[in-house]
């Protein structure tokens, strides 16, 4: 099943982030805030589909960004699971494993990033 996200959705425990057929809808990811406080001037056209499933981590962007590296930090945000590079330019099916409580950040070689959480 994939995904289409547009805006921030977050679910507060006790939450189900599962579709009625018990697959993982993914994470959903949002462009990050520049902590310089610089904002875009126009709304972003760009959408990212994503779904998690078995393991596999499937993400698709409509506006092609070049090069991207995933990484997956612990819920903490500070503790580094992991990282994987990938093209943007087509869908990427990335192998992450078991993931729960998860934060998923994108930077992107456009210099723009986004985050998730599983």
């Amino acid at each position: 099943m994939t995904v289409t996200f547009t805006c921030f959705l977050a679910f507060p425990e006790g939450t189900n982030n599962t579709t009625s057929s018990g697959l993982n809808k993914g994470p959903i990811f949002t462009p990050k805030i520049n902590p310089k406080g610089n904002r875009p001037k126009a709304p972003s056209m760009q959408e990212i589909e994503c779904s998690y499933s078995d393991g596999w981590l499937n993400i698709s962007f409509r506006l092609n960004e070049g090069m991207a590296t995933l990484y997956i930090y612990d819920s903490d945000q500070i503790t580094l699971r992991s990282q994987q590079i990938f093209y943007t330019d087509s869908e990427a099916n990335l192998y992450v494993g078991d993931l729960n409580d998860a934060y998923l950040l994108i930077d992107t070689s456009y210099g723009h990033q986004y985050e998730g959480w599983l």
